[in-house]
């Protein structure tokens, strides 16, 4: 059984530092709907959504990294389709 534990809320956008290759990098977690949000102020309606993790990454059985874990339960990546109004 895998088990996916968080450790911040989904509704934490500060921004936080994470170690990569020596250096150091400055991210942030966003809501969906902010990104949502952003777009309707800006003008554009949103036609659809894609939430995707890879098939490799679906299909991968001997890889048994954290990261590749949260993969599998939760999507990597989404995608917006949206037209200006």
């Amino acid at each position: 059984m895998v088990m996916l534990v968080f450790n911040k809320s989904y509704f934490d956008e500060a921004y936080f530092s994470m170690p990569v290759d020596g250096s150091e990098i400055i991210l942030c977690n966003r809501k969906i709907s902010t990104y949502i949000n952003a777009l309707a102020e800006a003008g554009f309606v949103v036609e659809q959504m894609i939430e995707q993790t890879d098939d490799e990454t679906m299909k991968s059985v001997g890889d048994n990294s954290s990261k590749t874990k949260k993969a599998k339960m939760l999507p990597i990546s989404f995608c917006f389709k949206a037209r200006k109004l």
